[in-house]
């Protein structure tokens, strides 16, 4: 309903309680439009309840097992990585039955301009020191534990080609991440799998990075990887058996080392709490 307004102001104004009235010209004269709060609470409790709905569906779409139906949604899906990722490998059908380890290496020019490698860091085990033995650890500590499982996911939704691309880069001169992801999308990769294999690069890049920096700080490093251990633990058969017995009965440790990424530091801040984290924990 259009009420004449006896006002130029142009303004928005408020008569009376839960009314608001915008003023504006109309032909000869001026009205405002009469808005309910109430129509305004709704319309903000619909968009909050579909919102919520579209975030449980998604959330149950991506920690399910995979299937068809999974599978058709990842590309809507994809905006849970790497914040709202699920990880139930607790319960069954798969629980934890092997040990996880990320390791970071970095490559360096020496003095006579040769390139060299540095030793492997287990940054899983200098983590761990925040959980073993403490009644309360800490997030600090499961960082690798849960870049692991995303990180051997995506590199598993790569075609054949696009894994030897992101595998074959080179130690001395590694490729810029907005070069490498136009390598992998040369092949006709999904733009989405590309984009969520980067995504897990990039923040992995960052963290070897900034802990190879607080081992080494002078030295100038080129390139880092990473590589993912797992050791599947010793059956339980045998967890009788003596050390050297156990030791011989538990399952051959495999491993896959990255392509050599570019050094992607964080900032001042992280790199400070990186060095800090490392000294006490080491």
């Amino acid at each position: 309903m259009l009420h004449k307004i006896a006002t130029r102001t142009g303004r928005p104004s408020r008569f009376g309680r839960g009314v608001l009235r915008w003023v504006g010209r109309r032909g000869a004269g001026w009205y405002g439009v009469r808005v309910s709060r109430v129509s305004l609470r709704s319309l903000f409790i619909a968009v909050a309840v579909v919102v919520a709905g579209f975030q449980l569906v998604a959330v149950t779409l991506a920690a399910v097992p995979p299937n068809r139906y999974s599978d058709a949604a990842a590309p809507r899906t994809s905006y849970l990585m790497p914040y709202f990722t699920q990880n139930w490998r607790l319960f069954a059908p798969s629980p934890v039955a092997e040990d996880r380890e990320v390791l970071f290496q970095g490559s360096y020019l020496a003095a006579d301009g040769s390139v060299k490698k540095t030793a492997w860091v287990d940054w899983t085990a200098v983590e761990l020191d925040l959980v073993h033995h403490r009644l309360v650890g800490g997030r600090a500590g499961y960082v690798t534990n849960k870049l692991y499982g995303p990180l051997g996911q995506a590199y598993r939704g790569l075609g054949t080609a696009e894994r030897e691309t992101a595998d074959g880069t080179p130690q001395r001169t590694p490729p810029r991440w907005a070069q490498l992801r136009a390598d992998l999308r040369a092949g006709g990769a999904s733009p989405t799998r590309v984009g969520t294999f980067l995504l897990y690069e990039q923040a992995t890049a960052r963290l070897a990075t900034d802990v190879l920096l607080s081992r080494w700080p002078e030295r100038p490093f080129t390139a880092v990887r990473y590589r993912l251990r797992s050791a599947p633990v010793v059956p339980y058969e045998a967890r009788s058996g003596t050390s050297a017995e156990r030791a011989a009965a538990r399952p051959v440790a495999t491993t896959r080392d990255s392509g050599w990424r570019r050094p992607t530091p964080g900032t001042a801040a992280e790199r400070r709490t990186v060095a800090a984290f490392d000294r006490r924990h080491r």
